[in-house]
């Protein structure tokens, strides 16, 4: 009971008189506080499952091959195998009439795109396309080694106007240099085989990926026979430069043996600076590159795919457990140097995904790949999510935690105001 039971107390003399030692009462306090260091510890149980994650099941379109987005996020431009016809299939996507098929030329490859248009790398050369059109066309462009077209396996632009592709034929790969100004495509240039002085690893050039206006990133894959029942994978990275002559300069800056690399994303300078460029991942390799050619790790373990957000941070999807993400976040100090560091995050559970092309979609990232039981999904990944109290439990534990710590250091304060004078102090 209250000290003086006959008159009405206020809110801060019914506190103060739970908090005192002797309280009749004091059982409350003690029971919120242990409520709110349960609900603390639930928050950061739950701090590293990833926020605004969608998923949903996309295999009415067929198996995705290749797709690029505009800058806004509202047109698409896709390739689809058709599992029951075994072709590859052009589409497009808007919000207005949904995924509509677009005619090709020849059987299409690779899409990118380039600012104001699509590339379509395709069996018999380069198409292009914009979203007001329903069909691509070929452009007026001459072949310097007089090859009326080739085998276009990948391609890559930034400006719209020239860029890289890769070539495959029975000769091997290539990459060329294409400029629309001067209408016209490089001779290509071809990587060295790996050898290991009998057994010659022809490489297998297979994505390209623009990092400047006359410079490009690409992945390639040999094998060598080190005996008749023992191919060894070797996966390579080549840094590639156009050159005033008649074909690229190629080097190689990266190789290891045992898988393939993935994917290929270039860095946003405003949040990584000038030193860095690039980012590269595969089964056992997360790698980034620098404005030298200099390849180091990012992160402890590989991905299957790769993607930056609009926030700059690096998103990479795990090649061993579905459910597993990296985030590589920069950090620039008072000089402008850049640091990152990597959290892991899981996502929530039934939403698995095995992921093996990542893309930037307006203010979204995509993941597309297949769940657990094979069926083909995307994920939707809304990065502005992790900085709401409302939509990231990392912010709502947080702001838990600050909610403890006041009301322990104020409920400890509290009790030492009210006890002044009757210590032995």
């Amino acid at each position: 009971m209250y000290d003086k039971p006959d008159e009405e107390k206020s809110i801060l003399e019914k506190m103060r008189y739970w908090l005192r030692e002797e309280s009749d009462m004091q059982w409350l306090s003690i029971g919120v506080f242990f409520m709110i260091i349960i609900a603390g510890a639930f928050f950061f149980d739950h701090t590293d499952v990833i926020p605004g994650w969608v998923q949903s099941e996309v295999n009415d379109q067929g198996t995705l091959i290749d797709i690029d987005w505009n800058n806004d996020g509202t047109y698409a431009l896709a390739i689809f195998l058709d599992l029951e016809e075994g072709n590859k299939i052009l589409k497009s996507w808007d919000d207005e009439n949904g995924w509509k098929v677009i005619k090709s030329n020849s059987e299409p490859n690779a899409v990118d795109y380039a600012g104001f248009q699509w590339f379509i790398g395709t069996n018999d050369g380069i198409e292009v396309i914009s979203d007001s059109n329903d069909e691509s066309i070929y452009p007026a462009i001459n072949w310097i080694d007089n090859s009326s077209s080739k085998r276009i396996v990948d391609i890559s632009s930034i400006s719209g106007i020239s860029g890289f592709i890769i070539t495959q034929s029975t000769e091997g790969s290539s990459v060329h240099y294409f400029d629309f100004n001067d209408g016209e495509v490089s001779v290509g240039t071809s990587p060295p085989s790996t050898s290991d002085g009998e057994n010659e690893g022809h490489v297998e050039l297979t994505q390209v990926e623009m990092i400047s206006s006359q410079r490009a990133l690409v992945i390639g894959s040999s094998s060598m026979n080190i005996n008749p029942t023992n191919a060894l994978t070797i996966g390579s990275l080549y840094d590639v430069s156009a050159s005033e002559a008649e074909s690229p300069n190629l080097q190689l800056i990266h190789s290891k043996a045992g898988v393939d690399l993935s994917q290929i994303i270039g860095l946003n300078e405003d949040y990584w600076g000038e030193e860095y460029v690039a980012a590269v991942v595969g089964p056992t390799d997360c790698l980034i590159i620098s404005l030298e050619g200099i390849v180091s790790n990012l992160c402890q373990e590989g991905g299957s795919s790769v993607v930056i957000d609009s926030y700059g941070a690096i998103w990479v999807s795990s090649s061993k457990n579905s459910l597993e993400f990296s985030k590589i976040v920069p950090e620039k100090d008072n000089n402008g140097d850049v640091s990152y560091i990597s959290k892991n995050l899981q996502l929530p559970e039934n939403y698995e995904i095995n992921s093996r092309l990542a893309k930037n979609s307006g203010d979204e990232v995509h993941f597309y790949g297949t769940n657990d039981g094979g069926d083909e999904v995307r994920g939707t990944l809304d990065p502005s999510a992790s900085k709401s109290v409302l939509r990231s439990l990392d912010m709502l534990g947080q702001l838990v935690v600050f909610i403890i710590a006041i009301s322990v250091f104020g409920a400890t304060a509290w009790q030492f105001y009210d006890n002044r004078g009757r210590s032995s102090w």
